[in-house]
């Protein structure tokens, strides 16, 4: 190709925005991987955040932690908001744990009535008769015990007593509405985790305990296991007892928070069983509950087991009733039962024990000193 025509061919090439070049265009610049640096979140952004009603437990953990090591004043709000939310929530679980006793206490008597079926109430009648019977005959004994009175006591109990379960089948709304206030009550006592861990960071601020100390404290929430708690001794208490009964189950329950659980447990377990056999329920007593817990203690730190005591004063149980404030009319002893209900159940079987157990008392204690165990009896 002559010079000229090369000339020609590259100003047709120009014109087209072509070159004469082979090589491929350069690729364009990667993009940038550094963000731009995002501010950490203000004190009083996540104090507003913690403050909120509709901030959930798990978010408020996190708000806390990040609240840590901010400066005092900012520790002291992070204080007072969680107390506040803490005590919403502990006022709207007692409301709702109130509206679900009173929604549940409605249902015991229909599932008793549905368990107690046509001609359920003479049954009953005709099983007891039986049952005291036996109890009260002068040859009883454990093998009696086994055979002839525990089908009888079975069939009453289902006949007589209810359950959660069979409370709950008497109105659907009621399993939902235990589900969630477990799950309330779960979160309560997660509120009050933060409410606790909060008030001891105070301690390491100047001025952090004069500040907690101007408020009261709040009250510790239910154990996790109240909800269903509450169930069982309702099963007992909303049943069509007499008044008494009813006054005596819910007076023993008011006393709970007190007592040792398996010693609360005990006398539930007894109060059923008497209840189901037709008698009535034992009040629970704390004067001989402390007698009986200061005798299972003194057998366990001297290593004895008896019902008379080398201990000056104590000699008897009249003795240690005495020194209680009290007094007392018959004592059961046992030794190596975990539960209350299980030392319940070995009196049961041996007929000394299982008389007073059944006997015409209206007040008992229950006292244990680890596997140790000691129920008094009074007029």
């Amino acid at each position: 190709m002559t010079p000229p025509a090369i000339a020609v061919l590259a100003a047709v090439l120009a014109a087209a925005g072509l070159t004469a070049q082979t090589d491929p265009p350069a690729p364009p610049a990667p993009p940038s991987t550094t963000s731009p640096a995002v501010a950490p979140p203000t004190a009083s952004s996540l104090l507003q955040r913690l403050a909120a009603r509709d901030t959930p437990l798990e978010l408020a953990k996190q708000i806390c932690a990040q609240l840590q090591d901010r400066p005092a004043a900012v520790r002291m709000q992070r204080f007072d908001f969680v107390q506040r939310r803490y005590a919403d929530q502990w006022r709207g679980f007692a409301k709702a744990r109130e509206r679900l006793q009173r929604q549940f206490a409605k249902a015991v008597p229909k599932a008793q009535r549905q368990q107690l079926g046509k001609g359920g109430e003479a049954k009953v009648a005709a099983l007891r008769a039986q049952a005291l019977a036996i109890s009260h005959a002068p040859e009883l004994s454990k093998q009696r015990i086994r055979a002839e009175l525990d089908p009888l006591l079975q069939q009453l109990r289902e006949l007589v007593l209810t359950t959660p379960e069979s409370v709950a089948r008497q109105d659907e709304a009621l399993g939902p509405a235990i589900a969630a206030l477990r799950v309330q009550l779960g979160d309560v006592r997660g509120w009050f985790d933060l409410y606790l861990g909060s008030m001891q960071d105070l301690d390491e601020v100047p001025g952090g305990r004069r500040h907690v100390d101007l408020v009261p404290p709040e009250p510790e929430p239910p154990p996790a296991a109240a909800v269903d708690e509450d169930l069982h001794l309702l099963c007992l208490s909303a049943l069509p007892l007499t008044t008494r009964d009813q006054q005596t189950i819910l007076e023993n329950g008011g006393l709970r928070p007190s007592l040792d659980p398996e010693e609360f447990l005990g006398t539930l377990e007894l109060n059923e069983i008497r209840i189901a056999l037709g008698l009535p329920a034992l009040r629970i007593d704390p004067r001989l509950g402390n007698a009986a817990r200061d005798h299972s203690r003194d057998m366990q730190a001297l290593g004895f087991f008896s019902h008379e005591s080398p201990v000056e004063g104590k000699r008897t149980f009249g003795d240690r009733a005495a020194r209680a404030g009290t007094s007392a009319a018959a004592e059961n002893i046992a030794a190596g039962h975990e539960t209350g209900a299980a030392a319940i159940r070995g009196w049961w079987y041996s007929p000394g024990h299982h008389r007073n157990m059944l006997g015409g008392f209206t007040r008992t204690g229950l006292g244990r000193a680890d596997q140790l165990w000691t129920q008094m009896f009074g007029g």
